[in-house]
């Protein structure tokens, strides 16, 4: 392989161009007319699916979660009040739509009965359903259903209600939006007003259930604290009972009961030491001097008359002796009453002394038997003491059961008094009226959304299109993909009669139109700039089919056509021969295949066409031996016959891939000339094309963009279509 040859090899797997959004742009402007149809069919398609899709009516009714307490005695319910919180409205909005509460509102408006929620009334099934029921074998739904026990169809008509239920916070606030909706417009307020209604309710029922529980608990518990409370103060009053026996009264008499004890103790300790004290000194007194002594300390009411008549006799003696002698009577009667009063005197004595022996021991034996008073209430006062301990917890507990008893039963007459009258921590602000309008389908939004699910998809189509078969968009790709030079690009001409009626219309035109003048940019590349050889035969391919050879072949011959150069056409590809058609040529003239079998001689061949300004070698039929007969040497004997005839031969070949009759041809030809359908032809078809045809020894001079069409990239990019003449 040459170095030229390796160098247009990198170009082609190494320099990509870069994708941006004008290239993008031009894709889908490529697209624009299969986008469009796919919009307007998916318009189409909404608008028959809304055809059997039946109005839809939502009914709309507003709760508001109250904060405001009433509140007509201040007494705590046994309920608690709502905490607005967003967990809490998110646990509401939950409940209005648990089958609890929907099975109420179902149950209140009998709507297992309703023909539209009754699944044992016949409906129509959908097509799929259908052929899945009859493929599996199963029975109708309102069959299936007609069967069922009531509370399966009481679980699915609320489900069916909760499908067309919609509960939801109204913004921040703390309002609830409830709405239903359904084909019945009045069925729809009907049921958007019973769930709403049904929540208010629930919240009593709640509340009044509650109070009932607490009243039947607070009932029992009363009962059984009455035992409790009856129970200790009778352990209370048996105890006391006990605490009397035991201690004979009470703390306080027996403390007072001590202290007068303590008094007397104190009393008779004093008097024992006093009559001690006394019976010591007199003791004393008579064991020193006798009863004489003693008479001085020892005093009583009769000692003190036997001592006054003692004096009064004594008195009288002394008198006496002063006038009478000893023997006188009178002396004599007087000492006899002195000897009289002497012994009563020691008589009292001694009698004295006794009753202060015996004073001694009364005091002591009192003051022993106060102190054996005091031990004995002492230890009936520790007894006391002990049991009032014991006494104390019974009454600490009597009381406390009191207590639990009293509030227990002031608790009860509070319930009692809120069974009656319990509200709601709702209101409802907004009662659902019946719709005039339906809600759904909506159908404006339902079409815009089918046109733009249809544009969106058909782009999509066409990105991932292009992304995996990778077109040549762009002259610029095409030389990067192939490394070869562009020569033209020419431009889409509608076709709307025949298949070359347009190829027709341009030949005839004289040359002066658009597609014939990105033609003679061809020519003057190819044979009027300056080259080493001008090309003596010129092959013109492509990678697939209906890429424009043949077209490019009539109309480079008309404009490479003159009187100093004579041009001939040959139609090569004899598989797919087309150029008889193209350009009218009679179908009894001269056919290739007969040459190329033998049958007919090369110089009657050629066909004049006015059209084409030159002259046609063209096969009237198809054969599957093209390969064959292209290789046999008549083929070689023709065109060194040809060449010494015309002075430009072009001959149509074949596409490059999958066969091999474009290699083949491309041995024979001076130059090459490789034809690619803007946005349609893959650039590793293109690659690989221009690749097969290098390794088979042809020279490739250069492409053709063909088909180029007024919104492709490579219109805009050369501005193609922005000048006319």
């Amino acid at each position: 392989m040459s170095v030229v040859s390796m160098d247009r090899t990198f170009m082609r797997e190494h320099l990509l161009p870069p994708v941006d959004v004008v290239y993008l742009y031009s894709i889908l402007r490529g697209k624009a007319r299969l986008i469009v149809l796919v919009m307007v069919l998916s318009v189409l398609a909404m608008l028959f699916f809304l055809q059997f899709v039946p109005p839809q009516y939502t009914a709309n009714s507003q709760l508001m979660l109250d904060t405001r307490k009433e509140r007509m005695t201040p007494v705590e319910g046994v309920v608690s009040n709502l905490d607005l919180t967003q967990a809490v409205l998110a646990g509401e909005v939950i409940t209005i739509r648990s089958n609890v509460l929907l099975g109420e509102v179902v149950d209140n408006l009998d709507l297992v009965n309703v023909p539209e929620f009754d699944p044992r009334v016949p409906r129509s099934e959908g097509l799929l359903r259908k052929i899945k029921r009859v493929l599996l074998g199963g029975e109708k739904p309102h069959e299936y259903a007609a069967r069922m026990p009531h509370e399966t169809l009481r679980s699915w008509v609320i489900n069916d209600v909760r499908g067309g239920l919609s509960v939801s916070q109204l913004g921040v606030s703390y309002a609830i939006g409830v709405s239903f909706q359904s084909t019945n417009p009045v069925l729809a307020a009907e049921v958007s007003n019973a769930v709403a209604e049904a929540y208010i309710q629930s919240q009593l029922s709640a509340k009044t259930e509650a109070t009932s529980r607490a009243n039947a608990w607070l009932a029992d518990r009363l009962d059984e604290l009455s035992v409790q409370v009856e129970s200790a103060d009778q352990d209370v009053v048996s105890f006391k009972a006990q605490m009397i026996e035991i201690a004979n009264g009470n703390t306080e008499s027996i403390n007072q009961l001590l202290a007068e004890l303590n008094t007397k103790l104190v009393t008779s300790s004093t008097e024992r030491a006093d009559a001690e004290v006394r019976l010591n000194q007199v003791e004393t007194l008579m064991k020193s001097g006798g009863l004489s002594m003693v008479a001085d300390v020892v005093t009583s009411p009769l000692l003190d008359t036997l001592q006054r008549q003692y004096a009064e006799i004594a008195a009288s003696q002394a008198e006496l002796a002063s006038t009478y002698g000893p023997r006188h009577p009178d002396m004599i009667r007087i000492a006899a009453q002195i000897n009289d009063i002497n012994r009563s005197l020691e008589g009292e004595l001694r009698r004295r002394l006794e009753a202060m022996r015996s004073e001694v021991i009364v005091t002591r034996n009192r003051e022993a038997a106060l102190q054996s008073q005091i031990q004995e209430i002492s230890n009936r006062a520790d007894s006391l003491a002990k049991a009032s301990v014991r006494l104390n917890q019974l009454e600490r507990t009597a009381e406390a059961t009191r207590l639990v008893y009293e509030n227990f039963l002031s608790r009860f007459k509070e319930t009692s008094a809120q069974a009656d009258f319990q509200t709601p921590e709702a209101r409802i602000i907004g009662r659902a009226e019946i719709p005039s309008t339906p809600s759904a389908p909506r159908k404006s939004l339902l079409l815009l959304t089918a046109m733009f699910l249809g544009m969106s998809g058909t782009i999509a189509f066409v990105f991932i299109r292009n992304l995996v078969l990778s077109p040549v968009h762009t002259p610029e790709e095409l030389s990067s993909v192939t490394g070869v030079p562009n020569l033209a690009i020419l431009p889409y001409v509608r076709n709307y009669l025949s298949r070359f009626k347009w190829l027709r219309d341009e030949l005839s035109g004289g040359g002066v139109t658009t597609y014939m003048e990105h033609v003679r940019a061809i020519r003057t590349a190819l044979f009027d700039v300056s080259r080493m050889q001008k090309p003596k035969i010129l092959l013109v391919t492509s990678s697939v089919p209906n890429e424009g050879k043949s077209s490019l072949c009539c109309a480079l011959s008309r404009i490479a056509s003159n009187p100093r150069r004579s041009v001939l056409v040959i139609d090569a590809d004899l598989r797919r021969p087309d150029l008889r058609e193209a350009l009218e040529l009679p179908e009894d003239s001269p056919c290739l295949l007969d040459y190329l079998q033998g049958t007919t001689e090369a110089n009657v061949l050629p066909i004049a066409s006015e059209l084409a300004g030159a002259d046609i070698i063209s096969p009237r039929h198809s054969t599957r031996d093209a390969a064959e007969l292209l290789l046999l040497p008549r083929f070689d004997e023709l065109l060194s016959e040809m060449s010494e005839i015309y002075d430009l031969i072009i001959i149509n070949a074949p596409p490059v891939l999958h066969l091999s009759d474009a290699l083949v041809l491309a041995q024979h030809a001076d130059a090459t000339l490789f034809v690619v359908k803007c946005g349609h032809t893959r650039a590793r078809m293109v690659r690989n094309s221009v690749r097969r045809l290098e390794e088979g020894g042809a020279d490739v001079v250069g492409t053709v963009f063909t088909m180029v069409r007024r919104a492709d990239l490579a219109a805009s990019q050369t501005d193609m279509y922005a000048y006319g003449y």
